[in-house]
């Protein structure tokens, strides 16, 4: 989901930071090495202040489920024909099954996501008399995840996503760009899961860092960290990275 950038914002002191720390991955996880992390995205990339977005919680839900397995372009596609097709929530749940599926075809997994987003929508208006998620404004962030995970097709990340730029509380969505540069850099485990390398990260992410962090180590992880050859060289954060340090080493010594 492209952000709008602007120029980087003053960061306090630059800390210096041992590409590999001892002590296991919880050891690693300190919000001083995060902010560093962000301070040098944010140079490379401009610092994210927005995103694209719904503002409105239930239609962000939505579109947020769209985007489950498939491209922005894509998401983006489905989420402008369900909303041809039902221009109101009240439509769009009396909809049959069928239609939406039609309609948001080109998403993928149109049934499990038509399921997800009918199922979302009669609970809403079953439980609080409207299409409304303005109450998990005030929740604590734990007690706002789990309820919006207690609804079917609603994972970690997808709650996530909702809290952080919906409701704007301190959530970290990782996809599996994060999850792989975080492992790269030895914030989390090789074994972490998408939900593992959330819950490992976000209690360390400094305050006012969550979107920018996230922002920004996606496209890190599209343009530069990417799942084949990553280009070590291109990297803002090979001074910190040691996965990158010990690459760059063995390309040199095989240059000589």
């Amino acid at each position: 989901m492209p952000p709008s950038s602007r120029r980087a914002a003053p960061h306090p002191r630059r800390l210096r930071l041992d590409p590999a720390p001892r002590g296991g991955a919880g050891g690693r996880l300190k919000a001083d090495r995060l902010l560093e992390i962000s301070r040098r995205l944010d140079e490379r990339f401009g610092r994210p202040d927005r995103c694209a977005h719904e503002t409105d919680p239930v239609r962000n839900l939505i579109l947020t489920i769209l985007s489950q397995n498939t491209t922005d372009r894509n998401r983006d596609r489905a989420f402008a024909s369900l909303m041809e097709r039902f221009p109101t929530l009240p439509r769009l749940a009396a909809a049959a099954p069928a239609a939406v599926e039609e309609a948001i075809r080109v998403g993928g997994l149109a049934r499990t996501k038509a399921s997800s987003i009918l199922s979302a929508l009669s609970r809403m208006k079953r439980e609080r008399g409207a299409h409304t998620l303005e109450h998990l404004r005030e929740m604590p962030l734990a007690e706002a995840r789990a309820y919006l995970t207690s609804f079917p097709g609603v994972g970690v990340k997808t709650a996530n996503v909702q809290l952080l730029f919906s409701f704007g509380k301190e959530a970290f969505p990782v996809d599996t760009h994060i999850l792989r540069v975080t492992k790269r850099l030895g914030l989390v485990p090789a074994t972490a899961d998408l939900a593992k390398a959330a819950l490992l990260l976000e209690p360390h992410v400094p305050p006012g860092e969550h979107m920018p962090l996230h922002l920004n180590l996606i496209r890190l992880g599209r343009e530069i960290c990417r799942p084949g050859r990553p280009l070590h060289a291109e990297c803002p954060l090979l001074p910190v990275c040691p996965e990158g340090a010990r690459e760059m080493r063995a390309k040199n010594r095989a240059a000589r």
